[in-house]
This record gives structure tokens, C-alpha cells and sequence, in this order.
């Protein structure tokens, strides 16, 4: 903390009106970095046309972010350091999951892609873990982008397109 009071040009005491400690300091940077990552991810995604290619998109640029970056990385996988635990119970990890995957969820529900219904939070800790499981796959070599697009396509995507097909059958049946 003296560090970040001598390079912002405050005392110490003062850097501690505005956070508590260390790790208060950490999450505001790593939400902050996460929010820049964001951005350039809905950049990124605004180019694809459809739910399915969106999914996709948001997967494998996040996760290939995460695997270059670690402050994108502690927001895709918080470990259990008393930082990432932190981050879990201040709820920061849902908030970013949620701002990251809301936008997309919102405009696929007004375009009937999506059922009504389903829970978010369940959708987007989901998401989370496969973009987790990407993140760790394109670092140790198991597959390249290529690959992990063509197994989100096969198994993630479906769980949405049919999950909209099941939905409406349903719905229809009655």
C-alpha cells in the first residue's frame, strides 16, 4: 500500500478512505481491467450475427485473453487465495460473469432465441466454467481455437438452440 500511496501521490492513511486493504485495492483493479476486456470483447462479438456464433465468440476471446493475462484470468478462474475468495464472496465474480454474459442473454430472449425462464445465474456460471475449461485447454495444448470452436459448436451451442426448440414444442404441445 505505501507504493500505491507514493506512485498516486497520497499518504497511506489516505489510499485507506478508499479501500479497506490490499485485496479491496486488487478487485477494484482486476474489476476495472475486466470492464476494459469487456468492451473489446462486445467489439468483438457485435461482428457476429446470430446467438450461436456470439456464444462462441465470447468463449474463445475471453478465454484466450485469460490465457495471456492474469488479471483476465483471476476474473475467469479466481483461485483459492484469500484474494479470489474474496472476489467470490463480494460477489465480483457473478457482477462480471453477469455483465458479460447479460447483454448477449438479453438480446437473444427479445429475439426468441432463448427460452423465458431460464436462470441466469445457472447460465452464466456454465458459461463461466467453459470458458474456464477453454482457458486452461489452449494453455496446456490440448486443442488450438480451431478445435475449441468446433467443440463449442457442437456442445455448447446446442444446449441453447435446443433448449429454444424444446421450449417452444412445449409450448405448442399444450
Amino acid at each position: 500500500m505505501d507504493d500505491v500511496a507514493c506512485e498516486v501521490g497520497l499518504s497511506r492513511p489516505s489510499v485507506y478512505r478508499y479501500f479497506a486493504d490490499r485485496d479491496d485495492l486488487l478487485i477494484e483493479l482486476i474489476t476495472r481491467h475486466a470492464r476494459a476486456l469487456l468492451g473489446r470483447a462486445r467489439k468483438s462479438i457485435s461482428r457476429q450475427s446470430s446467438l450461436p456464433d456470439q456464444l462462441v465468440q465470447i468463449v474463445l476471446y475471453t478465454a484466450e485473453h485469460g490465457r495471456r493475462d492474469p488479471l483476465t484470468r483471476h476474473v475467469i478462474d479466481p483461485d483459492g487465495t484469500s484474494l479470489g475468495r474474496r472476489m467470490i464472496a463480494s460477489g465480483t465474480t457473478e457482477m462480471m460473469r453477469a455483465e458479460m454474459w447479460d447483454p448477449i442473454l438479453d438480446a437473444a430472449l427479445a429475439n426468441n432465441e432463448l427460452p423465458v425462464g431460464l436462470p441466469r445465474s445457472d447460465i452464466r456460471l456454465w458459461l463461466g466454467d467453459v470458458t474456464k475449461m477453454v482457458m486452461r485447454g489452449l494453455e496446456d495444448g490440448e486443442a488450438d481455437v480451431r478445435r475449441y470452436r468446433s467443440i463449442l459448436r457442437r456442445f455448447v451451442v446446442p444446449a441453447f438452440v435446443g433448449a429454444n426448440r424444446t421450449a417452444i414444442a412445449e409450448v405448442t404441445a399444450f
